[in-house]
């Protein structure tokens, strides 16, 4: 994989950011919306028209559930937000790992949702989580930036 997901589970302010390492799978979104915006105009020719819409940012993540008497940081970061309803501080770093100077990253507080539990016959558990940015008091937008030194620098 070449792409790192993680949680900040200190402050917005003073962030700690732990990787989401028990993610087997990662889907990064970040879509614009289509609108119907056919008029009287178009349609007098037959034709529809769109538009852009809202743009949504956000990341789907395939967990595997920690064993019985294990701990992990994030995973448990993650299920509280869920469980309580409280938004997360995200962190995707695009190329390689938080460590890496350089590297495109995106900040974004989202809410979780979902939490679907699958447990095979024959296999480890996992859940899966929806990760979409959501109106909060540390950030309008989601932020664009890069990493340098463990951290993440907003772009100016």
């Amino acid at each position: 994989y070449n792409n790192s997901l993680y949680v900040n589970t200190g402050t917005y302010a003073e962030p700690n950011w732990e990787e989401l390492d028990l993610a087997r799978d990662v889907t990064s979104n970040d879509n614009v919306g289509q609108v119907d915006v056919t008029s009287r105009r178009t349609a007098r020719v037959g034709m529809m028209a769109d538009g852009y819409g809202l743009r949504k940012i956000g990341w789907k993540a395939d967990m595997l559930v920690p064993a019985a008497g294990e701990t992990n940081e994030a995973y448990s970061a993650i299920e509280s937000a869920r469980i309580g309803r409280l938004p997360v501080d995200i962190l995707h770093v695009e190329g390689g790992v938080l460590t890496t100077d350089g590297l495109p990253a995106t900040r974004a507080v989202c809410g979780v949702f979902g939490g679907e539990k699958g447990e095979p016959l024959n296999g480890a558990s996992t859940r899966k989580y929806d990760l979409s940015f959501i109106q909060n008091s540390d950030q309008d937008v989601p932020l664009f930036g890069t990493t340098d030194d463990g951290d993440f620098v907003p772009a100016s």
